[in-house]
């Protein structure tokens, strides 16, 4: 607007000063006030129009962005519906399955003739293999169940899957809480809770190990998990890992974040998660 004024100022000026009338003089002063006037009307409509389009921008931006987040989080609504779902079915099947038949090899062994001892060894070994399936039915079940987050905070959470794995295999179990302890959303939190679990369950199938650690540390960009065991350990450079590791790390990457699988022959193994904070 100040060059328009200008502009149409000096034109006028000039109009003026070379004195080619009263009349030249009045149109010349008429034009250039039109014309300024004109060009502020006119920059000010372009203005509005170039601030809503704008705000409009914005305002799809925001929505295209809603739309992920109500995706996602329906997403992971249907998948901790499946996974509950799953649960229910391995409960109700599998595990009463191992159940009825633990409960029949020790039927059929109390009434067994002392001298059955080939027979006693053959039921001795079903009924170690239904033991250590229904273990694994358990497991699962624990594994796949909705995480009890709703009355108490991720720590006490992680506190209790620790005491749980050493009350259930005799191993040393701590957990401990860094940091300064902050709300997370509740996808993150499950994520480093199924995690947590994935990485205890290793341990007690896997690891031989005597004690785990699980430590959780809260900073400013990001929050860790480490889970570190001192069992047998494997070679991290030839051994990918089952579906187990393999689901932990598809889980951590939908949630933005990384996994790293530190471990050796005889040296344990440490799992550790990075998510964004």
């Amino acid at each position: 607007m100040w060059f328009v004024v200008a502009l149409n100022g000096v034109a006028g000026l000039i109009v003026i000063v070379r004195g080619h009338g009263l009349e030249n003089a009045m149109t010349a002063i008429g034009i250039v006030v039109f014309a300024i006037g004109f060009s502020y009307v006119y920059s000010r409509f372009m203005m509005q129009i170039i601030e809503k389009n704008l705000e409009h921008a914005a305002l799809i931006e925001e929505l295209s962005s809603i739309r992920h987040e109500l995706a996602a989080a329906h997403h992971e609504a249907g998948m901790l519906a499946e996974r509950h779902r799953l649960a229910g079915e391995i409960h109700d099947t599998l595990a009463q399955g191992f159940t009825s038949i633990v409960t029949l090899v020790q039927a059929a062994e109390a009434g067994l003739d002392p001298a059955a001892i080939e027979v006693r060894r053959h039921l001795d070994m079903a009924l170690a293999t239904a033991r250590d399936n229904l273990a694994e039915a358990r497991a699962l079940v624990g594994a796949l169940s909705p995480a009890r987050l709703e009355d108490s905070s991720l720590g006490d959470a992680l506190y209790r899957v620790a005491e749980a794995i050493g009350a259930e295999t005799g191993i040393r179990a701590r957990a401990e809480i860094a940091g300064a302890v902050r709300p997370l959303p509740t996808a993150a939190e499950v994520v480093l809770l199924r995690v947590c679990q994935e990485a205890l369950a290793n341990v007690r199938k896997h690891a031989a190990a005597h004690q785990v650690d699980v430590r959780l540390c809260y900073r400013d960009d990001a929050v860790q998990l480490e889970v570190a065991d001192d069992g047998t350990g494997f070679d991290a450079e030839t051994v990918n890992g089952g579906y187990g590791l393999r689901g932990m790390r598809d889980r951590v990457a939908a949630a933005a974040g990384t996994v790293q699988v530190r471990s050796a022959v005889g040296g344990g193994t440490t799992v550790l998660v990075e998510l964004p904070a």
